[in-house]
């Protein structure tokens, strides 16, 4: 199986917080479990996914911190929630997905730049736009964390402070997070399991139009490059054979036991940033309002 590369710098966070200087991701050294908790990766995909709320208080106050230095602007929504299977090299498909929206929903999350010309384009062309949002340019703050290092300065600095307490609370309880589970998604990609998984959905592949695809990125690359109604066909074809063969679930058992190990090893580091996202999520829903875009 040739596999994809995993995540090798840290999680860009853009529009509700700044985004975090590159960091690379710890060598992948974690070890199974010989004895695997069922079902952790549910845990650990839900540690390494920002509280929504926090996430939502985090835009309304960079909204309102903004229009008191006169610019009508909305950050978009965070999109930080974690797939482990993705992780990986192979994204979540379900059959109804595939069905609704073909490959839309194995498509890359994340940071968004805005477009040129487009109204949130023209404001981050203007500089007094980017002053009032992270700060002067030449003395601009910058908290770091652990190697990783994000600008805390203007608004983007005050609603950190505002929701989490402080910008090096932000980047514990988001972006280090998010990258803390990655080294045992790094491990469990070399494990046998994920090699059988991939033989099986490939012997189902076998049967159908598509017997060429080696692994469930092919099927993916393939039908975003035909898009139309064939790449309907294709991301269909690729979740029923998901679905038959317990593609998700083989991978799901992998991870489990890489992630038992490494959410011991997390066990300090959870403990704190799950106190800081209930306070977060306190002091966004003490502010109010809505934010969405």
């Amino acid at each position: 199986m040739k596999k994809k590369r995993i995540f090798g710098a840290a999680v860009l966070i853009v529009g509700t917080g700044a985004a975090l200087a590159a960091a690379a991701i710890p060598a992948a050294s974690v070890t199974a479990s010989p004895e695997p908790v069922p079902g952790i990766i549910r845990q650990a995909e839900a540690y390494a996914s920002a509280d929504p709320t926090a996430e939502k208080g985090m835009q309304e106050a960079v909204r309102r911190c903004m229009a008191k230095a006169g610019f009508d602007y909305t950050p978009p929504s965070s999109e930080m929630t974690m797939d482990l299977n993705g992780a990986i090299g192979f994204k979540r498909l379900t059959v109804d997905a595939a069905k609704a929206s073909g490959y839309a929903s194995a498509g890359p999350q994340g940071s968004r730049e805005p477009a040129p010309g487009s109204a949130d384009g023209k404001l981050f062309a203007n500089p007094d736009f980017t002053t009032a949002l992270t700060g002067p340019a030449d003395t601009a703050s910058k908290a770091t964390v652990g190697g990783m290092g994000t600008s805390s300065g203007g608004c983007r600095g005050e609603a950190m402070t505002q929701i989490y307490g402080s910008a090096e609370n932000y980047m514990l309880a988001t972006g280090i997070a998010y990258n803390s589970v990655l080294p045992a998604s790094l491990s469990a990609s070399g494990d046998s399991g994920i090699t059988k998984a991939v033989g099986g959905w490939a012997a189902c592949m076998k049967d159908t139009p598509y017997a060429s695809f080696a692994n469930p990125q092919q099927a993916v690359d393939a039908g975003k490059a035909a898009g139309g109604q064939e790449e309907f066909r294709i991301a269909v074809t690729d979740a029923v054979c998901r679905d038959k063969t317990g593609f998700h679930a083989a991978l799901d058992k992998v991870l489990d036991k890489y992630l038992t190990t490494r959410m011991q090893e997390l066990a300090p580091q959870i403990a704190k940033v799950k106190e800081i996202r209930r306070t977060a999520n306190a002091n966004a829903a003490a502010l109010g309002g809505t934010a969405s875009k």
